[in-house]
């Protein structure tokens, strides 16, 4: 094969990704916003050792799953790849992509992942976009990174995004709000627009009726109509056992400490951003929740510091890390406190395989993985594993 050869594919599977997966004389060959079963024309843009990659020309034959995208953007822009899949062949994907990835990466022969949690809503679902800005000699730019990851696409606006904020951006771009200083990088929160001008210090989040305060730059559950459900399935795994002390660690603004408050006698949130620390401790006292303390810290040095009472033990550990996961020295911390129970929430099934097999070679047994969907249309999905020492 040549680059911009043409040839007839079919294809077999999705990649961890988003891309299709098919083969030529045996050779791997990736296409993206390909879908399973599809017969195609593609032109080969890029040759490796091992692989190659094409680009639709043509779809000779369409997968019985495919459906007609609702984005305008779609294909150019980078944020979503399976807007051209039935929702329910997406859940399939995701589902087998978690198991290839603790199968693969964290060398499990059958990993227990349960059937995914759908949303209940797959379009109009985030509460928050970071949109990239880039001054232009006409105004502005403001969108997404495309596919390649090296222009941006100017977006009028997202179908995954709550409404408000299409609205936002739409008043933002009509009445040329920004400024020549502004940063690279856009927040809009579902309920208020944030720049490095604004003086709002703090955006209100609803969450099983609880308002929760959080800093205008710090992370939150971007899913409006999902998170209940994703914190009832973190607590129905913590409340099976009695718990003496139960550590938050990547506690945020306290989502899970507050809520796991019921069902242990203590709870120690740990969070190294300063700003989340302080609305965790406001959410907790405006929540009348009494049994939560949250320390300002790095996880590893604060979990190796003598933080409990004589005498107490730590039952439960919730992990929430970002995508990079957990550091090395973060589980070995982890491990010399021998917590019962450990369950953890990641939105990258492949850092979490990674850590999940540590745990396993020192005590835990995998005793389960959730999907949830917390992003429908992308590559994305958030699991949540249960782990229990032997």
């Amino acid at each position: 094969m040549q680059l911009k050869d043409r040839v007839i594919i079919k294809i077999e599977s999705i990649a961890f990704g988003g891309e299709g997966v098919g083969r030529i004389d045996n050779f791997v060959v990736f296409v993206p916003f390909a879908a399973p079963g599809d017969e195609l024309e593609i032109e080969i843009t890029q040759l490796k050792k091992k692989f190659v990659r094409g680009k639709i020309l043509k779809i000779i034959k369409p997968s019985s799953t495919r459906v007609n995208p609702l984005c305008r953007y779609y294909e150019n822009c980078g944020g979503c790849c399976y807007q051209h899949l039935k929702y329910e062949h997406q859940l399939k994907i995701k589902k087998k992509q978690v198991e290839e990835a603790f199968w693969k990466i964290g060398k499990m022969a059958s990993p227990p992942v349960l059937e995914p949690i759908a949303a209940p809503k797959v379009y109009h679902y985030r509460g928050k976009a970071q949109y990239h800005a880039e001054a232009v000699s006409n105004g502005w730019k403001i969108g997404f990174l495309d596919i390649s990851g090296g222009d941006l696409v100017d977006i009028e606006r997202c179908e995954i995004m709550e409404e408000t904020i299409n609205e936002k951006m739409r008043v933002l771009r009509e009445n040329k709000q920004l400024r020549r200083n502004t940063d690279a990088q856009l927040t809009i929160w579902s309920d208020s627009f944030v720049d490095q001008a604004s003086k709002k210090e703090s955006i209100v989040r609803v969450v099983k009726g609880e308002n929760f305060l959080v800093p205008r730059d710090g992370f939150f559950q971007a899913n409006l109509y999902l998170t209940d459900q994703l914190v009832d399935e973190v607590c129905r795994l913590a409340a099976t056992n009695e718990i003496s002390t139960l550590v938050d660690a990547y506690c945020g603004s306290g989502l899970f400490s507050i809520f796991l408050a019921p069902y242990a006698k203590n709870v120690i949130g740990i969070e190294i951003n300063e700003k989340s620390v302080k609305h965790a401790q406001i959410n907790a006292e405006n929540a009348g929740v009494k049994n939560v303390k949250f320390i300002h810290g790095d996880i590893e040095n604060v979990l190796r510091r003598k933080f409990l009472p004589p005498g107490d033990e730590i039952s439960v550990i919730v992990l929430d890390p970002p995508r990079i996961g957990c550091e090395k020295a973060v589980l070995k911390a982890i491990v010399d406190l021998q917590p019962q129970k450990i369950i953890y929430v990641s939105c990258n099934p492949a850092t979490q395989a990674r850590d999940v097999k540590y745990l396993n070679e020192y005590g835990y047994d995998l005793q389960s993985l959730l999907p949830v969907d917390m992003f429908p249309q992308t590559e994305h999905i958030e699991v949540v594993g249960l782990m229990v020492r032997r």
